[in-house]
């Protein structure tokens, strides 16, 4: 009886330890560190076929909860040695809404989004923000599971929008592809002219001070 549980546990230790590894991709985190002001980050894993669906493995983001809206596809809870996955044909896509900081004209937005993804035909994921195409990164294997890819893009909008519409879609009509996890940070930058603007004023306000001390 023993070696029976003993054995169960095995299974379930192993088996827990591939579900951990199948889920944890996030292997080019960004340039910036996160949880700092002004950055959001979050991760899914599409452990259940919720749809719309909030990030089910990591949160950061005082503006309010990002949400993903998966337009067509199918949803399987284990597919290719993968934990939750989402295959998208032609004319599918994931649609993510961030909430961010207050719309400023005065600073821009980088957005850095990872996706897990493992091809059925040639198919292979895209990425716009807001409207503008994202600009591949990185493109390599994802661990021991044969076929899966983890593709890094990186999109400046030239403005801080106050919330951002990531869409992962399919790159070649009559092709599918799918996706296991989608990783997204966002970090809102002021342009080098309000930089010096700032710098500006910390010295005039520094000037005023020595003189009023001066003439004390």
């Amino acid at each position: 009886m023993k070696r029976y549980i003993l054995a169960g546990v095995t299974v379930a230790v192993v088996f827990g330890g591939l579900v951990a590894s199948v889920k944890a991709d996030d292997i080019y985190p960004p340039p910036w560190q996160r949880g700092q002001p002004n950055t959001t980050y979050a991760d899914w894993t599409f452990g259940t076929s919720a749809n719309p669906t909030a990030p089910d493995l990591g949160l950061y983001n005082p503006n309010g909860t990002p949400v993903a809206t998966i337009n067509g596809g199918l949803w399987q809870q284990f597919y290719h040695n993968h934990v939750g996955v989402w295959t998208l044909n032609v004319g599918d896509s994931i649609n993510f809404s961030v909430p961010n900081t207050p719309a400023d004209q005065t600073k821009h937005k980088d957005v850095w989004t990872q996706v897990t993804w493992e091809t059925d035909n040639n198919g292979s994921p895209i990425v716009t923000v807001d409207g503008v195409a994202s600009t591949l990164q990185y493109s390599v294997p994802v661990g021991n599971n044969p076929g899966w890819y983890q593709n890094v893009y990186l999109t400046t909008l030239q403005f801080n929008p106050a919330s951002e519409s990531v869409v992962v879609s399919g790159s070649l009509a009559g092709t599918t592809f799918d996706v296991g996890q989608v990783v997204i940070d966002t970090q809102c930058i002021p342009e080098p002219s309000s930089l010096a603007m700032l710098a500006l004023g910390a010295l005039s306000m520094l000037y005023a001070s020595r003189k009023r001390s001066l003439s004390a």
